[in-house]
C-alpha cells in the first residue's frame, strides 16, 4: 500500500501534466480504434508484405473480397510459426506484428486462429504512448510549454488520419510510432548529466526501429550519423563510447538488411516508377534522358504505362526489361540524373509539395462493411465523435489558391527553420542546447528530403502515399515552431515582469 501510495504522490508532483495529457490521448485512441464503429484501413495491395510476419491471411482468398474498399477487422493466422522466421520485405513493424499475434495467441489460450487487427493497434498505442510521455517529460520544458505541447499533440497527431493507420497493415503506422519514440528517448538522453548505457541503448533501438519502419525512411540514416557522431563527441566515458559505437554499427547494418530484404518485383517497381512516371513525366526530350540514364531510346513506349497493369505489348517484367532496362538502371543514375539537371530537380521538388497533405476526410474504406451509413449526398454519416480537426484544416486550407502552391510555403519555412537553429546551434555552447538542435536539423532533414527522394525512389507512382513521412515531419515542424513562438513570447513577459520588480523597489 505504502509503494502504491508514493508511486501516486511522484506522479502527482512530477507527471501530472503527462498523466493528464496521456489520459486524453488514450480515451481518443480508445473511442476511435477499439470501440464500434471502428476506424482502420482498407487494403491497396500493400497490406501482404507486413502479414507475412505474423503468419496471416485473408479470411477470403477472391480478389472483390480482399479489395472491397472497406476496413477488414479478422485475419486468419494461417501459419501459427510465421511469426518467427525473417524474411523478405523487413521492416521494423514486423516486430510489433509478432509480439501482436503472440498476445492474441495467449489471451485467447492458443485456442482461436481468427486474429483482430486491434491487438496491433494496442501495441502501436503502447509505443504511441511511451514516446508521447517521454517527450512531455522532456526537463527543457517549462510548464506552460509541456501543456502547449500536449495540446498540441493532441489536436494534431491524434486526428483520425493519423491514428486510423494503427489498424492496417501499412508500414505508416510504425514511422508514426517510431518517429515520436525516436525523439522521446533522444531527449530522455540528452537531458541527463551523466546518461547510462541504457539511456544510449532505448535510443539506438527507437532511431533503428524508426529507419527502418519503412524502405524510403532508410536514406535518412545519413543524417542520423551526424546525430550518432555528436554523440560519440560529446559523452566520453568509455561505457558510453563503446555503447555509441556499437549502437551505431548494429543500427547501420540493421538498415543495410532491411534494404537488402527487399524483393525484386519491388526493386523494379520502384525503379520502372522512378524513370517512366518520374524522369520521363513532363519530359520535353524523353530520348536525350534516356541515353543520359544510359538506356535504350526505344523504352520511351513505357512512358505512361502503370507497372502493375497487364498488358500483352507492354510488359515491365518481360524479358525485353530484364536485358534492356533493370540491368542498366539504378537510383544513383536517378539520383545523379537530376544533380545533372537542377531544374527538373526543382520541378519535382514543386511537384512533391504541390501534392503534400494529401489527406482525405474519413470515408467508407476506414470502416467495415455494414457499420458504415451515408447521407443522401454520399457522405459518410460518422456516429461517434472523432478528432479530425487537423484533417478539417487542412481541407480547408486546401481551398484557398495560395495553399494548393505549396512549395511557396514549404521552402521558405525550410529555410526560416533552418536559420534559427543553426544560430542557436552556433551562439549556445550548452550541450545538451546542442544536441536539441542537432535534432531540431534532424527532422527539417527528413520532411525536406522528400520533397524529391521519393520522387527519385519512384516517381510519381502513388506519392500522396509516399509523402506521408514529409507532412508527419512538417506537421512536427510546425509544432516544434509554435512552442518555440511561445517560448520567445514567455521570455519576454518575464524579462518584462522583473524590470517592473526593480522599479516598484
Amino acid at each position: 500500500m505504502d509503494f502504491i501510495l508514493k508511486k501516486i504522490r511522484l506522479i502527482r508532483e512530477q507527471y501530472l501534466i503527462e498523466t493528464i495529457i496521456l489520459i486524453l490521448i488514450s480515451i481518443i485512441l480508445i473511442s476511435t480504434l477499439f470501440i464500434y464503429p471502428i476506424f482502420g484501413k482498407s487494403d491497396n495491395g500493400d497490406f501482404g508484405r507486413l502479414m507475412i510476419y505474423g503468419g496471416l491471411s485473408n479470411i477470403s482468398n477472391r480478389y472483390k473480397d480482399i479489395y472491397d474498399g472497406y476496413f477488414h477487422l479478422n485475419y486468419i493466422i494461417s501459419d501459427p510459426w510465421g511469426i518467427l522466421p525473417i524474411n523478405v520485405d523487413w521492416v521494423s513493424g514486423s516486430v510489433l506484428l509478432k509480439i501482436a499475434v503472440l498476445l492474441f495467441s495467449i489471451t485467447h489460450l492458443f485456442l482461436s486462429n481468427l486474429f483482430d487487427v486491434r491487438y496491433l493497434a494496442f501495441t502501436y498505442c503502447i509505443v504511441f504512448l511511451i514516446g508521447i510521455f517521454l517527450i512531455l517529460s522532456y526537463k527543457g520544458f517549462s510548464k506552460p510549454i509541456k501543456i502547449a505541447a500536449g495540446i498540441i499533440i493532441i489536436f494534431i497527431f491524434t486526428d483520425v488520419s493519423y491514428i486510423s493507420y494503427f489498424n492496417s497493415f501499412f508500414g505508416e503506422a510504425g514511422t508514426i510510432v517510431f518517429f515520436f519514440l525516436n525523439i522521446g528517448t533522444y531527449l530522455h538522453l540528452i537531458s541527463k548529466d551523466v546518461p547510462k548505457v541504457k539511456d544510449f541503448v532505448w535510443f539506438f533501438i527507437a532511431s533503428g526501429a524508426f529507419l527502418t519502419g519503412k524502405a524510403q525512411n532508410i536514406p535518412l540514416l545519413a543524417f542520423m550519423l551526424i546525430i550518432y557522431v555528436s554523440l560519440f563527441i560529446y559523452y566520453k566515458e568509455k561505457r558510453q563510447r563503446k555503447a555509441i559505437i556499437i549502437g551505431a554499427l548494429l543500427v547501420t547494418v540493421i538498415c543495410i538488411g532491411s534494404l537488402i530484404s527487399i524483393t525484386k518485383t519491388m526493386n523494379q517497381n520502384n525503379l520502372y516508377q522512378a524513370v517512366f512516371s518520374g524522369v520521363l513525366r513532363g519530359s520535353k526530350s524523353p530520348e536525350k534522358d534516356l541515353k543520359e540514364l544510359g538506356l535504350n531510346k526505344s523504352l520511351e513506349v513505357y512512358e505512361g504505362h502503370s507497372f502493375y497493369v497487364k498488358n500483352a505489348k507492354f510488359q515491365p517484367m518481360g524479358s525485353y526489361m530484364e536485358t534492356e532496362f533493370y540491368p542498366h538502371i539504378s537510383s544513383f543514375k536517378v539520383l545523379f540524373f537530376y544533380f545533372a539537371h537542377p531544374d527538373r530537380m526543382w520541378q519535382k521538388i514543386v511537384e512533391s509539395a504541390n501534392n503534400a497533405y494529401a489527406f482525405y476526410l474519413p470515408g467508407r474504406s476506414n470502416f467495415i462493411k455494414g457499420q458504415v451509413t451515408f447521407d443522401s449526398n454520399g457522405k459518410v454519416i460518422i456516429n461517434k465523435p472523432i478528432n479530425d480537426f487537423r484533417s478539417k484544416l487542412i481541407d480547408y486550407l486546401k481551398k484557398h489558391p495560395i495553399v494548393k502552391n505549396n512549395i511557396f510555403i514549404l521552402v521558405p519555412f525550410c529555410v526560416v527553420f533552418f536559420i534559427i537553429v543553426i544560430i542557436d546551434l552556433i551562439k549556445n555552447k550548452n550541450k545538451e542546447r546542442r544536441l536539441l538542435n542537432l535534432m531540431l536539423l534532424f527532422v527539417l532533414a527528413t520532411a525536406s528530403s522528400q520533397l524529391i527522394l521519393p520522387e527519385i525512389g519512384s516517381g510519381h507512382g502513388d506519392l500522396g502515399k509516399h509523402l506521408f513521412l514529409m507532412n508527419l515531419a512538417f506537421d512536427a515542424m510546425m509544432c516544434i515552431s509554435l512552442l518555440w513562438i511561445l517560448h520567445i513570447i514567455l521570455k519576454v513577459v518575464e524579462l518584462g515582469e522583473n524590470r517592473w520588480k526593480k522599479r516598484l523597489k
